[in-house]
């Protein structure tokens, strides 16, 4: 056994299977791909690792699965699911992902391909395991709901973990009792009605770190300028599959190497030369029939109508946020509810959690207002709604 310090959960334990697992290659790798992506650009402390991450999530699902009682075999299998969760994700983390999308066979890691080669399958044959079994208890298949689930160990660990290091007081969760209070009903993890206050802790947590620091303007400006460099890099012949693999020291080396384009967006990250917001609104203020474009045509559209040059205009259409936690059902008594019944602040959350989420078109400082006041006129943006104004605190500061 060893012993690990970490400065969000203390010490900590990794023996056996998870030791073998963390010491392997494909797990190394997550030490050179920082969880928060570029968000150092707006928190310089945000340089924790996707590595650091897994440890925790392996902590708290062993911390859950001997509160559960789990028979051996099945704590065995969350544990490790738990540990290699990540394993799959590209350098920085969730900020490649949509550029890379497009050119590869799933939207999302394919896991079960990287648990059957190399030092991973060596492990996991030593120990009778089968990458689809770990894969489905990744994905959230019976007991692996411990690992993703509405409210699961992953969430619980980054939530804490990115607040501590970004230094926003957002993210305090009372883990311990929410640990206590999940049990198992009728084979699905349920919270009891004494867990209920620690379960919301954590939604509110999440609604105030995702615009504070997952959504935060400069993170969506300086993803999607990574977005657009990996892409011309793509298209120019690099393999998707390839980028996907790197971590992110080898990403702006390759980036570099690629020059012109690809080259010129990763110094501007390196240096924080970045794109400005042009249009920052939210879900209001859009015609919805724009969610039927293509962000492509979009920046065609508007670059014609500013007349500058489509590869300086991107445009930032992120998912609607996703609110399945109200969804986690709460035992009360005999009856299993979901919780957003049994807790009315979580049913408000639920509907603030939409307010939070904005669409953006960013251009260099120089194009900025020519950029907005085209893309005004393209995108017939509703009137009496609050738009981005250039007066905004933005140009000049770590904010």
């Amino acid at each position: 056994m060893t012993e690990i310090r970490d400065p969000v959960h203390g010490y900590v334990k990794l023996e056996g299977l998870a030791l073998e697992l963390a010491d392997t290659p494909q797990m190394q790798r997550l030490r050179w791909i920082k969880q928060l992506g570029l968000a150092s650009l707006v928190y310089p402390g945000a340089n924790h690792t996707r590595f650091e991450h897994s440890l925790g999530a392996h902590h708290l699902a062993s911390l859950l699965a001997e509160h559960l009682g789990l028979e051996e075999e099945d704590k065995t299998m969350v544990c490790a699911a738990a540990l290699l969760h990540d394993v799959g994700h590209g350098p920085l983390s969730h900020a490649t992902e949509a550029a890379l999308a497009p050119y590869l066979r799933t939207e999302h890691e394919n896991i079960v391909d990287l648990l059957r080669k190399g030092e991973l399958k060596d492990v996991l044959d030593a120990h009778g395991l089968h990458a689809p079994d770990i894969q489905a208890f990744i994905h959230g298949a019976g007991l692996g709901q411990i690992v993703s689930g509405e409210i699961d160990v992953d969430r619980m660990d980054y939530l804490i973990r990115d607040a501590h290091y970004t230094g926003v007081a957002y993210g305090v969760i009372d883990r311990l009792r929410l640990l206590q209070k999940i049990t198992l009903h009728q084979g699905k993890l349920v919270v009891e009605a004494g867990g209920i206050q620690a379960a919301t802790s954590l939604l509110i947590s999440r609604l105030l770190m995702h615009p504070s620091v997952y959504y935060h303007h400069v993170c969506r400006i300086s993803e999607c300028m990574i977005a657009a460099a990996i892409r011309r890099m793509v298209d120019d012949g690099a393999s998707a599959a390839s980028v996907k693999g790197m971590d992110d020291i080898q990403l702006f080396t390759a980036l570099d190497h690629e020059g012109g384009y690809a080259a010129e967006m990763a110094d501007r990250i390196r240096t924080r030369k970045l794109f400005k917001r042009a249009v920052y609104v939210d879900l209001e203020s859009l015609d919805p029939s724009l969610a039927r474009v293509s962000d492509t045509i979009l920046a065609q559209e508007i670059a014609a109508e500013a007349g500058v040059d489509a590869n300086y205009i991107l445009v930032d259409n992120p998912l609607l946020p996703d609110t399945a936690e109200g969804s986690f059902p709460a035992l009360i008594g005999e009856e299993v509810r979901p919780l957003r019944e049994v807790s009315p602040l979580v049913s408000i959350l639920e509907r603030a959690h939409r307010s939070t989420w904005r669409f953006g078109i960013y251009a260099p400082p120089q194009l900025r207002e020519t950029v907005a006041q085209a893309a005004k006129r393209c995108l017939n943006l509703k009137k009496n709604t609050v738009q981005y104004t250039f007066s905004d605190i933005d140009s000049g500061c770590i904010l």
